[in-house]
């Protein structure tokens, strides 16, 4: 999860979005591992983590018809991400291709719309991360939540 000054900014970005075009807000997060089928040992795996908050530089904007990367800002691989997606990835049954990105909109547009959106954001050059957290994604997006968080400690 993002840290409190840029979750607030992507935040406040998804909500822009979200009501421009009738869109589920949702929190700014970067997908490490998708869907944890063992929650006890997603949970083992984020208490035994000894992380400091960590950069991840952008790479830029991008878009796509498939609904959860509409519109995302992708970030490089860096050393913090792959350790964590690769054990998630050991310890769940499904592997996971991991893609790092910030989502900022769920929803079908059109290619057209999706650049306008693009040409119209802000070029970010890196978001801090800092803090682990699983979250609820059955259902409706309105009804995620997160089930278990660990802050990365200074």
């Amino acid at each position: 999860m993002p840290s409190d000054s840029d979750k607030a900014y992507l935040s406040s970005m998804i909500q822009s979005l979200s009501e421009a075009y009738d869109a589920p807000p949702f929190e700014p997060h970067c997908t490490i591992y998708s869907s944890v089928d063992d929650l006890e040992s997603a949970k083992t795996i984020i208490d035994q983590l000894n992380f400091k908050p960590f950069e991840a530089k952008v790479n830029g904007l991008s878009q796509s018809d498939y609904i959860w990367k509409t519109i995302i800002f992708e970030l490089e691989t860096n050393p913090h991400l792959l350790l964590l997606h690769y054990l998630f990835n050991q310890a769940m049954l499904d592997p996971y291709t991991f893609e790092p990105h910030v989502s900022l909109i769920y929803k079908k547009l059109k290619t057209e719309a999706r650049k306008e959106i693009i040409r119209n954001l802000p070029n970010i050059e890196s978001f801090s991360f800092g803090s682990i957290s699983i979250v609820k994604t059955t259902g409706d997006v309105n009804n995620w939540g997160n089930i278990y968080e660990k802050n990365f400690i200074d």
